[in-house]
Parts: structure tokens; sequence; C-alpha cells
């Protein structure tokens, strides 16, 4: 029993259980978004400090938000913190996106790949570059996933400042020395990739407040004219001149599009034809042509392409205009026509084009009638009728802002301001709003057309106005402010609306961590209530029925609550609706057997879907199943990459996995030094996986002095978070005495709680301890605790034990316990008399048939019950 108890505890206690925990849920996104992530890192703690990148950050935001782009903004960046600003940024991104990455700050060239590196970076340890940096290559790869076209910008290309000699990732080291710049990163199609200088060159951050690079792309990115490619010409062209060749930029691109910064305006608009009448022998009189507006600003002039033949046009301070000239908006709408030689019944033509700042044009005409007297306008009743619902609406706007905030849910989509606004009827080139401000943190649009400040948009579009609050925005209320138009009677006026973004509740108790698709940073499995989630995820499913997030969530709550049937149901819903981690979920579900049959090939199809995206736990579970050649072919390397791919994501399932393969030297050489420190890194992120393994390092002295009672500390802090496995190591101190009283007892009550926790050690223990009492009731509780060693990991040596042991069991026992739980499941086999007959046979066939499990016969059927019935009580699936 000693060496089964103590290979248990090693076998459990470094074995990574694979967390399914919960939110680029679907969300009713319009296509085509620009979504930007600007990066600067200046303030660095352990290496002397940069002098630009925080100002290089600034103006950079400036014009990518003048570009449209949504702009996620990270600056002097720990290593959570870039981590937490990286899944910030792919949670905005959706197909069809145009995704930008731009970086200035300090990053290394290792290997043939390319680091950036947070504030806090140390690199004090050969093994810290897995923990303390980002691969640029792996960020590429996420953002390819999530969008259609990606342009990556770095301003990075530093001498490597730290004093290290050699870096390992994963299990190849390279030696470093002053290395120089940053090497070219392949580049897949549709990417578009900037160097600040040539690979393997330096760059400068130059005596300005910006650096060379930074400052001619801010510089020339907004000219209309000019595609990337020509923009880097001249960037290239600029610096060159700047730091007298000795710096040169650098791209790559496998764009199959144009891309320029200064997004397509739309047309000016103008009124195609208006007709307006004036009387013989009058004097001049105005012919109030509608003014031509660009409704994103810029100045608008037009060009006189058709003169009247007779008459004469002029403006108000007496100039006459003639074909040729040229009018501002202001002057056109102000033309006045003296007809001077026309006779009644006569009608002349004014031709016009209208040009705006970025080359678009439109053209237009306006007829004039001459009549015998002044017209009466029949209209009159329709131009008052307009011009009070004008007012109506312009009082109802100012009322309705100076009211309570609008409440605008985050990852939902655009959110409409003014849904009720009476808008219908105006005109929709008439009585124009400007936007006057907007919160960086808000997406303001009308009729799908994203508003920037200067912006206008008609009052007739009031209606179809939206917001979409900036993830992690929810913190604090976001403004933006309206001038009204001149014809209400307060021209120059402006009101602004309060703007309160805010999280779901059913992202607030549900989202997972590390979740692509959610809005918040998530709760851990242990943290979940099943009920509360139930609930709230109900209302937000029924809110936004066309959002995958939220049945993934509620699936979360079902999971958590033991409802396995139900949670499955959510996930693969979800999956259906473009949720990834939900995919990632149901994987672990096939994998483990959850509430199905165990398919290893299908959740590895799963897993790697998943995995495409960047899922930090999709990672992590297809690594482990490619080192282990669970469902895939076995490939430890490939499987490695993914590990750290995880690790780097903050993933401590990751930190604990590998740190188990280096002090066993599973899959790698043997390093206690190493699995040390990934552990401590697991424990120090609060992780109960990592609290468990801390605990067993010091249990058995290895890579830290023996210590029993601080061993016993770890255990206790790991069971209280939820660790199955927590009450076996526990069990296995009473066992041995050590720390503690020895005592079978407690041994057997932690052992027996663990396996009931659904760990399979747990219960293999517990069946042990039970083998040395005597009895019938003590042999059938031990032929059911083997059968639950198999049960939750098949694989696991636990498991192979408890089967072979079971193999050997006493048949009529097994016999027993297999009558006994279908008696109880209530299939009614006859009497538990250790003797099967055609009712037991009759019975078992209607469990078969009712769970929809594939009917097996022997001991495969009663591991199949047991397992059923365990999970009756709604074990923890999740903290698997």
């Amino acid at each position: 029993m000693g060496q089964a108890v103590r290979g248990g505890a090693v076998a459990l206690t470094f074995g990574v259980m694979a967390v399914v925990t919960p939110a680029l849920a679907s969300t009713a996104e319009d296509p085509g978004r620009r979504v930007a992530l600007v990066i600067g890192n200046q303030d660095y703690q352990f290496v002397e400090p940069l002098v630009n990148p925080i100002n290089d950050t600034k103006e950079i935001t400036r014009v990518l938000q003048e570009a449209d782009f949504d702009v996620t903004v990270g600056t002097n960046l720990s290593k959570k913190e870039l981590e937490k600003v990286v899944r910030r940024f792919l949670r905005e991104l959706n197909d069809g996106d145009t995704a930008l990455f731009y970086y200035s700050g300090h990053a290394l060239q290792v290997g043939e790949s390319n680091f950036l590196l947070p504030v806090d970076a140390k690199l004090a340890s050969q093994y810290d570059l897995e923990f303390e940096s980002l691969k640029v290559s792996h960020l590429l790869d996420y953002m390819k996933a999530a969008s259609s076209l990606q342009i990556v910008m770095l301003d990075a290309c530093r001498d490597n400042p730290f004093e290290i000699g050699s870096l390992f990732w994963g299990e190849q080291e390279y030696a470093l020395g002053k290395t120089r710049g940053l090497r070219r990163i392949p580049n897949k199609l549709g990417s578009f990739i900037s160097y600040a200088t040539r690979p393997g060159q330096v760059a400068y951050d130059g005596e300005g407040p910006l650096s060379p690079f930074t400052s001619s792309v801010v510089t020339n990115a907004l000219d209309p004219s000019l595609e990337i490619k020509d923009l880097m010409t001249k960037v290239r062209d600029e610096v060159v001149r700047k730091t007298g060749g000795q710096q040169i930029p650098y791209e790559d691109s496998t764009l199959v599009t144009n891309f320029y910064f200064v997004p397509p305006k739309p047309e000016p608009i103008v009124t195609a034809h208006h007709r307006v009448s004036v009387p013989i022998g009058s004097d001049a009189s105005p012919l109030s042509i509608p003014e031509p507006v660009q409704p994103e600003g810029g100045a608008i002039v037009a060009t006189l392409t058709l003169s009247p033949e007779k008459g004469v046009l002029r403006l108000p301070g007496g100039r006459t205009v003639s074909e040729g000239d040229t009018l501002d908006a202001v002057e056109l709408a102000s033309l006045e026509f003296l007809p001077d030689g026309s006779g009644a019944g006569d009608v002349e033509l004014i031709g016009y084009q209208v040009k705006d700042d970025w080359g678009g044009s439109a053209s237009a005409i306006a007829s004039i009638t001459v009549v015998q007297a002044a017209p009466v306008p029949d209209d009159g009743a329709k131009e008052l009728e307009r011009k009070e619902r004008l007012e109506q609406l312009v009082a109802w706007l100012s009322q309705t802002s100076q009211g309570s905030a609008v409440e605008a849910d985050i990852g939902v989509g655009p959110v409409q301001v003014y849904a009720d606004a009476p808008d219908e009827g105006l005109p929709a080139t008439d009585d124009w709003l400007k936007v006057v401000s907007v919160d960086s943190d808000l997406q303001l649009s009308s009729d799908g057309r994203l508003l920037r400040p200067g912006d206008r948009f008609p009052m007739s579009g009031l209606s179809t106005l939206t917001v979409r609050p900036q993830i992690g925005s929810e913190t604090q209320a976001r403004r933006f402010s309206l001038e009204l138009p001149a014809e209400s009677g307060s021209a120059g006026q402006t009101l602004t609306q309060i703007v309160q973004p805010r999280v779901t509740q059913c992202d607030q108790l549900a989202t997972q961590p590390f979740d692509l698709q959610a809005v918040t940073e998530g709760r851990l499995a242990n943290d979940i209530d099943s009920a509360a989630v139930d609930r709230v995820c109900a209302d937000a499913m029924e809110a936004y029925p066309e959002i995958g997030r939220f049945v993934f969530q509620r699936g979360r709550g079902a999971f958590a609550a033991g409802n396995l049937t139900q949670a499955a149901d959510y996930f693969q819903q979800a999956y259906q609706m473009g949720h990834v981690r939900a995919g990632q979920v149901l994987g672990r579900m096939y994998f483990l057997g959850a509430g199905r049959d165990r398919d290893r090939e299908k959740a590895v199809e799963l897993y790697s879907k998943a995995a495409e995206r960047g899922d930090a736990y999709a990672l992590h579970s297809l690594g482990m199943a490619q080192i282990k050649g669970e469902g895939t072919e076995q490939n430890e390397k490939a499987g490695l990459e993914k590990l750290l791919q995880s690790v780097e994501a903050g993933h401590t399932f990751s930190f604990n996995a590998i740190g188990g393969f280096y002090l066993n030297g599973n899959h790698v050489d043997e390093n206690v030094d190493r699995a040390v420190y990934y552990y401590n890194r697991s424990a120090s992120r609060e992780d109960i996986y990592g609290y468990l393994n801390m605990g067993t390092l010091y249990r058995d002295g290895l890579g830290t002095p023996q210590d029993f009672e601080a061993a016993l500390g770890w255990f206790k802090k790991a069971h209280e978070g939820g660790h199955p496995a927590a009450g076996t190591a526990i069990g296995l101190l009473y066992f041995n005495g050590q720390g503690v009283e020895k005592s079978a007892e407690e041994a057997t009550r932690w052992f027996r709680e663990s396996a009931e926790r659904g760990d399979a050690w747990g219960a293999y223990n517990t069946a042990w301890m039970l083998g040395q009492q005597s009895g019938e009731a003590a042999g059938r509780d031990r032929i059911r605790m083997l059968a639950m060693a198999a049960v939750v990991d098949p694989s696991s040596s636990a498991a192979g034990k408890g089967r072979e042991d079971l193999k050997g069991a006493n048949n009529r026992l097994k016999a027993m316990v297999l009558q006994q739980a279908l008696t109880d499941l209530g299939f009614e086999p006859g009497p538990v008399d250790g003797q099967p007959g055609r009712k037991t046979r009759d019975a078992l066939n209607k469990f078969f048939d009712s769970s929809d499990l594939t009917p097996v016969q022997g001991d495969e059927a009663l591991i199949a019950l047991v397992k059923y019935q365990w999970e009756q009580s709604r074990p923890r699936y999740d903290l698997f």
C-alpha cells in the first residue's frame, strides 16, 4: 500500500488537470472595423529607461483615431498588464476587421524570433524569457486568425540592454551577447510588417520628442494620396535623411489589396435639382440653394459649370459671378438672381460641381422659373410643418440628453442612443448635427458610418445614432457632444450626452479567464455561483439572442452545477454561434468522457480550432495532447511550443504542466530548479494547482528544504480553492505521519473526499485502505472505489491500477455493486444478491438505452454505472 499511495501522490500532484472554466463570442459587430493596439514601454525598471515611447504612443494613437481606428492603448506595461491589454485587443477583433499593432519600446532577438519586453522584465534567470516577454510572431498569428488584414509597426530595433549571456525558450538555449535589432518575421499572406530599421540593425530615439521613424509615420499617414507602401517609401526617405543614412526603415508586405490610413470618405451631399421661382422685373431674389455638405467635415468649394443665358447671378454684396467661378459652400447657398432681360415663362439653369478636401465631388443643377408676379408658395405649409417638427425634435433631444445617462452594454455591438427620436419624415439632407467631441472609449456611428469630431449627420438620422463602448470602459461614464443645426434657432448651441458603459451581470459572474471573446477578465471555476449564473445569463440570452458568449457562459454555470447534458447543449450551441472557447470546453468534455462517450480525436479537432485563435486554454489542451500523443500523433516539440504560448498568455495550467515535466524528466530533460521556478510562478498568481505543487516540493524536499508544515499549508490552500487532488495529498501526510499525527482514519477520510471530487488517486488509495478491512460492506465499497479510480482519467496510472485490481476482485461482490447501482438508479435488477440473471441484464440494457451511452459488459459496465452515478452528484468537472 505504501508504494501505491506514494506513487499516487506524485502522479496526481504533477499531472496538470485542465480546468474547463469561461467569454470572439459571436457579437453583433459591423464588419470591416479598424482595430489597433498601441503599446509604448519607456520606464523600464531594471535597465536604462528609453526617451520617446510615451510621446510616440500618444501621437500614433491620435493619428489612428483620426483614421477611424478603435484604439486600445497600453503604456509602461508590466507582464501581467501586457497580457491583459493584448487580450483586450484580441477581444475587439472580428473576422473582416483590419488589425494594427504598433510597438515602441525594448524588444529582443532570441534565436530566430523577436520578443517584446514589458517594463518589469528582469531577465535575471536563463528561464525568464518565457515569463517576461511576448513573442511577436504569436501575436501576429492571433491577429491573422481573427482579422482580414494585419499591419504591424515595430519601433523597437534597439540594442539588447540586458546583461544575461543566454536565454532558454523551451528546451533550446540561445546565446545573446549584445544582439542588434530584430529579425525579419515570417510573413503570411495578407499582412504588412514595418520595422524602424533593417533586420539586425539598430533604430534611434532621435533628438526630438518622437523617434525618427514614428515622427515620419505620423507626419505622413493622413495624406489621403499615400497607400501604405507609398507611405513607407516616403518614411524611409525621411528617416534616412534625418539619421544621415544610419537608419533605414524596412517593410515586408504580402498584401493583396491597397490600404490607406485615411479611410474612404462619403461624397459631398447636394440637392441634385433645386427649383425656385422669381418674379419678372424684380430686384435680385435669393435662390436659397441648399448648402452642400461633407458629412465628415472639411471645406467644400463649388465651381459653376453653367450660367443662366439671361439674367445675372450675384452675391449679396453685389459681386457678380459666372461660369468657371469658384465659391465656397456658404457663398453658393447665398446666391441671388437678377432676372435682367428675362421674360415670364423663361427657365434658366445653373450648373455647379462641388469638391471636398479628399477629392470627392458631386454635381447638381438649379432651375429658375421667371414668373409674372411673386409666387405664392404652395409649399409654405409643408415648410412650416418641417420647421415646427425640427424645433420639436431639437427640444426633445435637448430634454433627453439632460436626463439620465444612456446605459450601453459592452460587447453587444452598437447600442442605439435615441431609438425613440421623433425624426421620421425629415429630409435626409437638411438640418445637420455636428459632432463636437467623442470620448476615446466610445465609437459613435450613424447609419453605420463612424463619426469623429467635426463630422456631421442629418437630424433625420438621429434614431440611427449608436454608441459602442470599448472593452474596459465600464469604470466611468463617457460623453459625446453635438452642435445643434443653425436653423433650429440655436446656432452654435451644443448639448452633451452622458453614456454609462456597463458589463452585463452574465459577464460579471460567468466570464472564463483568458477567453478572447469576453469583455472582462473572468472568474475561476471555484468562484462560480451556478444558480446565479443560470439566472442572469438567461436574461442576457433573451436580451441578445445573437451573441454566443452568453450561451457559453450559461453553459459554464450548468457545468459548475454538474448538469453535464445541459452544459454540453449550451456549449454546442455557443460553438455553432462562433464562440471559440465553447469549442475548447466541448473538446475537454469529449477528452474526459464527461457526460458523453470519450472521443479524444474529436477533442483534439476542437482544441486545434480554438488554438488557432490564440485561446490559452486550447493551446494548453492541444499541447498536452500532442506531447502525450492522446487523440493525435505524438509530437513533443510542437506540444511544448503550444504550452509555451499558453505560458506567455499567463495560463497557469501550462506553468504547472511544464514544471511537472522538468521535475520528473518527462518529455524534457530533468531540471528540478526549473520545475521549482515554474511552480513558484504559478503559486504567485494564486493558482490552486501551483499551491498543490509547491506543497509537494516542500513535502518531498525537491528543490526546497523538506518542510511538512509548509507542505500542509500549501495543500490546504489548494483544497480550500477546490482542487480535486489536494485531499489525497493531505491524506498521504496523515497516512505517513508527516507533520501530523499518523492516522489511518484521517488518511481515509481525506482520500475519500478527493475521490468524490473526482481524483483518481484519491479513489485508488481509498480502495487500498478499505482492502485492509474485513467484511462484505468494506469489500463492496472497495470495488466501487476501484471503479471510481477508472472514471475520471482513464489514461492515468491510478486508473490502470484500479482496472487491474478490479479485474481480480471477487465476482460476487462486483455483481452486488452493479445490482445496487442499478437499483439506486431505479432500473429494478432484482435482488442485490451477487447472482445476476435476466432481470439484471434487462435493467442494464434499459440503463444504456436511457443514458445514450454505448453498451458494454463485465467490469466496463460496472465502471460505466459508477461513473454515471457519480456524475449525478454533479462533480466539478470544470476543475479538472
